[in-house]
């Protein structure tokens, strides 16, 4: 079983992810042509994050801070979330995570940002954190 990141993890893998898209020209056409501002709120460990896809931003946030979507889970699930193993729609229909907000803005920006996933994961091996790989 995977070690779950902390929040400031969280934000950091998350938000570098983003970053390194910047610099990668299809990726950042893809992302900064898809609508959403998303606010995921996750606990066990208690974080918000703002994730603003056409600006291709991730950073802590604030829970009262407006999105086009809020997503509620643990931190295990944003960390399987992003490296994709967690079926989204399987996990929202079992209620492991929350989902409110614009649907046809979700599942767009969803199916843009799993491009991030490689990222995030070779994130956490130049980093050493082999312990919260999921695979």
């Amino acid at each position: 079983m995977t070690t779950t990141p902390t929040a400031d993890e969280l934000y950091k893998y998350i938000g570098m992810a983003f970053e390194q898209a910047k610099s990668d020209p299809d990726l950042y056409e893809r992302l900064s042509n898809t609508p959403g501002v998303f606010k995921v709120l996750t606990t066990e460990p208690d974080g918000c994050m703002i994730i603003d896809i056409p600006n291709l931003s991730a950073v802590p946030g604030a829970g009262d801070e407006e999105a086009d979507a809020i997503f509620r889970m643990t931190g295990e699930f944003a960390n399987r979330f992003w490296q994709g193993d967690l079926n989204l729609t399987m996990a929202v229909t079992r209620g492991e995570i929350r989902l409110e907000g614009k649907m046809a803005i979700v599942a767009r920006a969803i199916a843009a940002q799993t491009k991030l996933f490689p990222a995030y994961i070779e994130l956490l091996k130049n980093d050493g954190r082999t312990d919260l790989l999921v695979k």
